[in-house]
This record gives C-alpha cells, sequence and structure tokens, in this order.
C-alpha cells in the first residue's frame, strides 16, 4: 500500500538514527566498564607498592639506628674492608661512623645548592639562623663539598715501609742524596666530603665570597659516614645552570660526572662521598659550615609515615573506586 510505504520511508532513518545511538551508548558503557575497573586494580596495585616500601623503610631506619649505636671505624681502611665484604649488597647502605683523618683540598671545594639546613643545625633566630628569606620562609644556602687526602697510619703498605727504611740506610751510608721523608709515607686516597651548609648570604650574585667559613689547613680527623651523590630524573636540570667549564665552582645538584670533572678525578677513580658530622650535638654551631648531628645524619627524607599516608589514600581511593564501579555494573 502507498500508505505503508510512505510511513517505511519516513521511519527508516528515525530507525537508522536509534541504532547508532544505542551502538555508541552500549560501546560508551562498554568503556566505562573496562576504565573503571582498571582504574581501581591500579590504584590498588599503588597502595600494595606504598606497603611494601613502608615497611622497607621501617626496616632501614632500624638499621641506622643499630648502626649508629656502634663504635665508629678507626680508619678509613677498615671502612674499605668492610665495604669489601658487603660487596655484594649494594642496596642496603652502610650507616657506620668511621673517621677520616687527612688534609682538606680547599682550592677544588663546590658549592651545592641552593638547598636548606641540615635538620636541627640552626638556630632559630640570631647571627645562626641563616637568614632565610626570598620566596621561601627556610633559610637557604649551599652544602661545601671538599675533596679530603686520606693519610691513615693503617693504610700504610709494608712495601712502602720497607721502600723508607731502605732509603734511610742508604742516606747513612752515603749511596743516596734523596733526602730523608720528615712524616712516614702513606699510600694517598681521595674521598669527598660534605663539610656542611653555608647560609646564601656567603655568597653573592657574581659567586664572590662575602662571608669566609673555616678552612682547616693542617692534617685533621674528622668524624664521617657515607653518603651517595644524586642521580637526575627525567625533568631534572642540568647540574650547571651557568658556564658548563670544568673550573666551575657550583652545581645545582650532586652530579658526580660534574664533581669528577671539577676535582680532575683520575680516569676510571671513582672518590666515595662522606657527610662530616657534628658531634657536639648540644652546641650551638658558631662556626660554618655546620654540619648535622648524630641525632639526624642519615635521615630519611620520605619517613614511614608519609608512605603509610600514600598508603592509605591510594587503599581509600581503590576502594570509593570499587563502590562507583559496582553501582556502575549493577545499573538498568
Amino acid at each position: 500500500m502507498p500508505i505503508f510505504r510512505g510511513v517505511n520511508a519516513l521511519t527508516r532513518p528515525i530507525l537508522r538514527v536509534n541504532r547508532r545511538y544505542i551502538s555508541t551508548e552500549s560501546s560508551s558503557a562498554l568503556a566505562g566498564k573496562l576504565f573503571f575497573p582498571g582504574l581501581c586494580l591500579g590504584t590498588a596495585a599503588l597502595g600494595v607498592w606504598q606497603t611494601q616500601r613502608y615497611f622497607e623503610k621501617v626496616e632501614l631506619v632500624h638499621k641506622r639506628e643499630d648502626d649508629l649505636k656502634l663504635e665508629p671505624l678507626s680508619s678509613f681502611d677498615e671502612w674499605r674492608r668492610l665495604e669489601n665484604t658487603n660487596n655484594t649488597d649494594k642496596e642496603r647502605q652502610s650507616y657506620r661512623r668511621v673517621y677520616l683523618r687527612g688534609k682538606f683540598q680547599h682550592e677544588n671545594e663546590i658549592l651545592i645548592g641552593p638547598r636548606g639546613p641540615p635538620s636541627g643545625a640552626l638556630a632559630e633566630s640570631g647571627p645562626n639562623s641563616g637568614r632565610g628569606g626570598g620566596m621561601s620562609s627556610d633559610a637557604q644556602g649551599f652544602v661545601v663539598l671538599t675533596p679530603f687526602v686520606i693519610c691513615d697510619e693503617n693504610d700504610e703498605s709494608e712495601s712502602t715501609k720497607v721502600e723508607v727504611t731502605r732509603k734511610r740506610w742508604l742516606n747513612l751510608l752515603g749511596r743516596e742524596k734523596t733526602a730523608e721523608p720528615e712524616a712516614p709515607v702513606c699510600a694517598q686516597q681521595i674521598v669527598w666530603v660534605n663539610r656542611g651548609w653555608i647560609p646564601r648570604h656567603f655568597i653573592d650574585r657574581n659567586d664572590r665570597k662575602i662571608h669566609s667559613w673555616e678552612h682547616p689547613k693542617d692534617t685533621i680527623q674528622v668524624v664521617a659516614m657515607e653518603s651517595f651523590t644524586e642521580k637526575p630524573k627525567s625533568f631534572t636540570p642540568p647540574s650547571r645552570l651557568g658556564s658548563k667549564e670544568p673550573s666551575t665552582k657550583k652545581l645545582l645538584w650532586l652530579d658526580r660526572r660534574a664533581i669528577e670533572e671539577i676535582t680532575s678525578c683520575k680516569e676510571g677513580h671513582h672518590p666515595p662521598l662522606f657527610v662530616e658530622i657534628n658531634t657536639a650535638s648540644n652546641e650551638t654551631p658558631s662556626r660554618f659550615p655546620v654540619k648535622p648531628t648524630e641525632e639526624f645524619v642519615g635521615e630519611f627524607k620520605v619517613t614511614p609515615a608519609i608512605h603509610f599516608g600514600y598508603g592509605f589514600t591510594w587503599f581509600s581511593l581503590s576502594g570509593a573506586g570499587i563502590v562507583m564501579t559496582r553501582k556502575l555494573l549493577l545499573k538498568r
């Protein structure tokens, strides 16, 4: 019939639109049903990861506390032997204190920063407060990193002792004109020592020293702990903000390659890094650079409490997502 043909012709486009709408609606629902469960699984996985990090950090905190209770190692040679015995487990850092004896190479001193002072190192007010300013309410300044030439008596090898004794006898017999050494010859080993922190107002905008800080010249003994250089991440800026010449003595972060270039480190030699400890923990520092005390040295920036908070947040988001996803799947 002509009438039915006309009605069919009119309804055919409407049916096509409805089919498209229904197919679009079903595909959107399918995408939502796949997206929300995946989101719940992802947040739950992040919660599990933070829980794992929490227990790992608790174990590291206990290890740090136990290591700090032990007596400091007597020399760098003893620390090196301990490091060689723990060579199979590089992930577990040693927090043992060690006595380092030697001389600083102040001509190769490097400033790292700007960054804040060690925890508990500064007074809240007065000349030793660091004079925080600018956009940050915290005191800002620089970490002083200096090469340290080790001269431990334990590092003197037997062959060196024999050679020194031989030269002394030849001198006495007149067969050799070389002068007798005034002090025992030590096997030199250069390490890097983080000497502490100086305020920002010690350096002007042209990187010139306005205020001087302590520069011991003689052979000294310091108490230190092993530390590590920093590794750049995806959006980490270059360590040298200005000139890229090796003579630059100012870095943004602890870049091992840049430090080796500045200190003219021999190829293949990778000096270990130590942080000097302030043993007078009850005294307000009167000299710069200020050092962390035994209470705060090696302290973790991300504490177990922070990992616990992150894990609780991710698990909460996962639980809320499960409730919403269940309502979505059971919706008619």
